[in-house]
């Protein structure tokens, strides 16, 4: 920032007198500007790419500290504490003939950012931090709020919607209600039944009873699970180059798993983070660790392994900081971050976790790149039968005797045997095969034999290790691999969010107990935010993915906070918070468009969620209303339909998975979280509908509306064969077409067609009736869609009919959104 002495008095005297002459004392009158919501943005987006935490110029200002703002340059001050009315800040932003930022800037200033910054800075100019690096506290709420509403969080937010003069809408019918809170705990609606039996529940807290029925189900688990897995991107192959088959699978399920038992988040972190350093480690923990290898990688032949063990770092290290931080971490990898306070040396130090694990940095093309474990195809099978009562106590009586003439410890004995039951086995048997205590024979033998039915089925997995030598860890100048500078560095943290918690060891046990400290100012705020975002449709930050400066400011900060904080308080119990937020008045909300407020992208929240489902949830809907869907659980991913040679055309000729063999019988009926998920060519309809990659990380989907989505919707094989099936579904169980319409839109909508509906559907069925009475090989050729078999006794014109009107049912707007 360069000043022109003989101007600046001039210039000084112009914009003060542009702006009117106000007094600094009126300013002080004024209401205060708030520096971290209404400045620190402006600065951020405008200033610090040149301004920053990046500036290395001497002589040039940095706006991002009070002590960078406040230097005395000599002649001038960007921001002079003394004479806040002098400070260059405010004639640079007026000078017209040469501003800041300059005219050939592409980010300039607005006149009310202008207004803004010079009150700001003649009201003393001062700083504070940016809200997402203070530790969250649990504000209260007004008496008033407090005493309108029945949550916290209705308190919070009803203090903003009365500011702008509205309450919160009419709460929703209960059958809407039912169908929505069911799609977001478990992504599927009510069965008919369900929903009839909750509709006549009189009982003060049916409602409540309903939600906590849904948390027991197990599709929560797999529901939940894919906002995690888009999170971490998971796949089922290595992403890059040949693209191969990836042996990741129990790590899926093990998800699934923990969140339907929901397992403490704190423990769901540790346990992925660093599972395989916890003591006695077992071997659920260690499966868990599948995160640390979610990293896509290669075996490339013109690849350098110096090179990629540089950039699987750098993708664990930012796939952290989206995750976990909200924070876009990838400017550091190369200088000092332009705009947040990340500086280059701290990013190594938080790469330096990653850094000494175990594996090859090029992966070899192989389904086992190691380092590995033997796990369970079916983990929640396997855990059922290891926690099984009788099984257990037969293991425990026997403890007693085995300890006298084994290595068996007689405490501990769970943990000890879960963590190689293979090993621990051999431990409890004599050389000759027999039990090393014949009284337990009989018991022990019968245990002996479903175990190994068991480990017949097992898998390989990949997990983490760390190296018995670290590697050395430098900085990367310019982030290139091979331009390494500076002393060897520890594996650290970034300091504005804290400090490395007291005796916690130097490895990615010591990351997680950072993470998930009390103290920490963001881990907290981040998982909340995205859980309010699959309850409400929109985070409370609308940048889930960055809670940085350049991100955007939470709609309700104060709401945010208390979430965050409530998580510690809570135990990290994630069932504990998504319940306060779908028993809130601002969940059970009717999402009716409102015209009595100005709020058109409900940042109020004085409507109830809506938005188009997601991939999975679109095919799920259909899957499970045409009875075809098969609820076994984990298992590697399946392959349904899709069209042909569309892997090969993606594929290198080398490749393991440039050949996609379709599944048969049950397999095609699979859940869609258990599609098998090759990075290069997802799934058609998995994409059509915005699902990610799953090359990176992704905290927020897209919700697209395209003509091509139409097409999918009304031609693709599998939504075709089960519409044909739900169609069978729907003559078989009701004899006629008013209660087969009645039926079809429950199951879908969780209500009955209205008049205007019925009559369309009427008239859609007759038109399609005649045709097919006319065309029975174009009904014939319809019905032949799909590997399910059809009912031979069933008309074939009518059923023809019929699969289209489903068709046409599930491709409209009730059938596609939340509401």
């Amino acid at each position: 920032m360069k000043t022109k002495l003989a101007n600046a008095c001039a210039l000084a005297a112009l914009a003060w007198s542009a702006l009117g002459a106000c007094s600094t004392s009126a300013f002080a009158d004024e209401k205060r500007v708030d520096f971290a919501r209404e400045i620190l943005p402006i600065l951020s987006d405008k200033c610090f790419v040149c301004h920053g935490p990046d500036t290395k110029k001497k002589r040039l200002v940095r706006l991002d500290s009070y002590e960078g703002a406040t230097r005395d340059l000599g002649d001038y001050r960007a921001i002079d504490p003394d004479s806040p009315e002098k400070s260059e800040l405010i004639v640079r932003i007026h000078d017209a003939d040469d501003p800041m930022p300059p005219k050939k800037s592409e980010k300039q200033l607005t006149a009310k950012e202008k207004e803004l910054l010079t009150k700001w800075a003649k009201q003393g100019g001062k700083y504070a931090k940016h809200w997402a690096f203070v530790p969250p506290t649990k504000g209260t709420h007004s008496k008033e709020d407090a005493s309108a509403t029945k949550t916290s969080i209705d308190a919070f937010l009803r203090a903003d919607l009365r500011r702008a003069n509205v309450d919160f809408a009419p709460e929703a019918d209960r059958a809407t209600l039912a169908r929505r809170v069911a799609l977001i705990l478990t992504g599927l609606p009510p069965a008919p039944d369900r929903l009839e039996a909750f509709l006549k529940d009189e009982r003060p807290d049916a409602y409540e009873r309903y939600v906590d029925e849904l948390f027991s189900s197990v599709f929560y688990g797999e529901h939940q699970a894919r906002y995690w897995l888009d999170a971490v991107r998971y796949g089922d192959t290595h992403g890059l180059h040949l693209d191969n088959r990836r042996g990741i699978f129990p790590y899926r399920d093990w998800v699934v798993s923990a969140l339907n038992r929901n397992l403490p988040l704190d423990q769901f972190l540790t346990w992925q983070l660093a599972g395989d350093l916890l003591p006695g480690a077992t071997l659920e923990q260690r499966v868990a660790t599948g995160f640390v290898r979610m990293n896509p990688s290669t075996a490339e032949g013109g690849a350098l392994p110096e090179e990629f063990q540089a950039k699987n770092n750098f993708d664990r290290t930012e796939n952290l900081g989206t995750v976990l931080l909200g924070m876009s971490l990838n400017c550091a990898r190369c200088h000092t971050h332009k705009y947040d306070p990340i500086p280059q040396t701290e990013y190594y130090r938080l790469l330096a976790f990653f850094n000494s694990t175990a594996e090859h940095s090029m992966d070899g093309n192989s389904y086992t790149y190691g380092p590995t474990v033997k796990a369970p195809q079916n983990l929640a099978a396997w855990n059922a039968w290891i926690e099984n009562e009788s099984a257990k106590r037969e293991l425990i009586d026997s403890i007693p005797k085995l300890a006298k003439e084994s290595k068996v410890p007689a405490v501990g004995y769970t943990s000890w045997i879960k963590t190689d039951p293979g090993k621990r086995w051999s431990e409890l048997i004599k050389p000759d095969g027999a039990v090393k205590s014949l009284g337990l024979h009989a018991q022990a033998d019968k245990i002996h034999k479903r175990r190994g039915e068991l480990e017949k089925s097992f898998t390989t997995t990949l997990v983490a290790k760390d190296r018995d030598k670290p590697r050395e860890t430098k900085l990367l100048r310019r982030g290139e691999y091979n331009l390494p500078t500076g002393d060897p560095l520890e594996p650290g943290i970034l300091s504005v969010m804290g400090k490395f918690p007291e005796g916690a060891p130097r490895n990615r046990l010591g990351l997680a107990k950072w993470l998930t400290a009390r103290e920490h100012p963001l881990v907290a705020r981040v998982l909340v935010n995205r859980m309010w975002q699959r309850v409400f449709g929109e985070g409370l930050v609308r940048t889930p993915e960055d809670f940085g400066l350049q991100g955007e400011h939470p709609t309700h900060p104060e709401l945010l906070d208390w979430l965050a904080v409530e998580l510690h308080d809570s135990g990290w119990n994630l069932k504990h918070m998504l319940r306060l937020m779908v028993m809130t008045q601002a969940f059970r909300q009717s999402s009716a468009w409102r015209r009595d407020v100005d709020d058109p992208e409900n940042r109020l929240w004085s409507r109830g969620p809506s938005h188009r489902l997601a991939a999975e949830e679109i095919r799920d809907l259909v899957l499970w209303a045409s009875g075809l869907l098969d609820s076994e659980k984990g298992g590697e991913g399946v392959k349904p339909y899709q069209p042909a040679g569309l892997w090969r055309a993606l594929a290198h000729p080398g490749s393991n998975t440039k050949q996609y063999k379709q599944d048969k019988g049950q397999k095609l009926y699979r859940r869609s979280l258990y599609v098998y998920w090759k990075r290069t060519s997802p799934h058609p309809m998995m994409t059509l509908f915005d699902a990610p990659n799953r090359e990176s990380s992704c905290v927020r989907r897209s919700r697209t509306n395209t003509s091509l989505q139409s097409l999918g919707l009304f031609n693709e094989p599998q939504r075709v064969e089960l519409s044909r099936a739900f169609a069978q579904r729907l003559l078989v169980e009701k004899k006629d077409t008013h209660r087969r319409l009645d039926h079809l839109f429950t199951f879908l909508a969780s209500r009955t067609p209205n008049d205007r509906e019925r009559a369309a559907c009427e008239k859609l069925l007759n038109v399609l009736t005649e045709r097919y009475k006319k065309a029975p090989k174009d009904a014939e050729a319809l019905l032949s869609i799909g590997e399910a078999p059809r009912d031979a006794k069933i008309d074939v014109a009518e059923h023809a009919a019929w699969t289209q009107v489903v068709i046409t049912v599930l491709a409209s707007d009730f059938a596609l959104l939340l509401y």
